[in-house]
């Protein structure tokens, strides 16, 4: 073999493993033993591969409004949950969500963040997942 044949192969290897080494556990940046409630405005979706992102904000008992960003499936992923968010999910309307914490309260710019495992709306409950 020649160093020329060697050195593609070892290059096909390290680009096909390279997405496994990408991937996280969701263990390992939230606390999926908690299951935590949050009853909030939807103020973004960012629908995007590998995994959406949500932003929401929550009104305390306080007053004082906590800014979210829920990490959760693809979108693929959510439709075969049965959410379809470009139909069902309306910027500005408050929905309930079932979350997982993130082990670190807060990310840089004061938002706290979390794993979705459910979305609640028009009385139904979507499990995204179980974690």
């Amino acid at each position: 073999m020649t160093s020329r044949t060697s050195l593609a192969l070892a290059f096909i290897a390290f680009v096909a493993g390279s997405p496994v080494l990408a991937h996280h556990s969701a263990n390992a940046q939230f606390d999926t033993k908690q299951d935590v409630t949050l009853i909030g405005v939807v103020t973004k979706v960012e629908n995007i591969n590998p995994h959406s992102w949500w932003h929401l904000e929550v009104k305390g008992p306080d007053g004082k409004i906590t800014k979210w960003k829920l990490e959760s499936l693809s979108p693929n992923g959510l439709i075969r949950q049965g959410l379809k968010v470009k139909s069902d999910i309306k910027i500005g309307d408050t929905y309930q969500f079932r979350i997982a914490p993130a082990w670190k309260d807060t990310l840089e710019d004061g938002e706290k963040l979390g794993f979705m495992k459910a979305i609640t709306f028009g009385g139904k409950e979507y499990v995204v997942v179980e974690l």
